[in-house]
């Protein structure tokens, strides 16, 4: 089964969600959390399903940095089909997420700048003044919040 490149580039993003440091702030400790918990699960599966393929092709790849993604990519005419089928997968859902926060962040730009102006990026900080101040966002922050929420379930 051939696996496109495309997706598996995607699958990059994923060490920098999972990075993502878990703050005592009330949005990142539900959202962002559950958020984290899903693409563990998601990860754990992958490589569940992959495991076969990467002690096959990737045993001498130092992981980090994306290097078992290329080393996956350089044999992806090779993956079973149920690894190819995860990293379609997860490609898949991590796009979801990573447009939907992009997207947040977009609508969400004067609220950022604005009312949570003051407030120090970093550990949800700013999600959570966002949803603190729920109630005065505009319409089109409060429904890319709204998607947040529903892909963290």
């Amino acid at each position: 089964m051939k696996i496109s490149m495309h997706p598996l580039a995607r699958l990059g993003f994923l060490s920098l969600l999972l990075a993502i440091p878990a703050g005592s702030a009330f949005a990142q400790a539900n959202i962002g959390k559950a958020i984290i918990d899903k693409l563990s699960a998601k990860v754990a599966k992958l490589e569940s399903a992959c495991a076969n393929d990467i002690e096959k092709y990737c045993t001498t790849v130092t992981p980090g940095e994306g290097r078992m993604i290329y080393c996956m990519q350089a044999h992806e005419d090779k993956v079973s089909p149920q690894c190819a089928f995860e990293l379609e997968e997860s490609a898949s859902s991590i796009q979801d997420l990573t447009e939907s926060l992009k997207d947040a962040v977009l609508a969400c730009k004067a609220e950022i700048a604005g009312v949570c102006g003051k407030t120090v990026p970093g550990e949800g900080r700013i999600a959570a003044c966002l949803m603190a101040n729920r109630s005065t966002v505009s319409k089109g922050c409060e429904e890319s919040i709204q998607k947040v929420e529903s892909l963290a379930k």
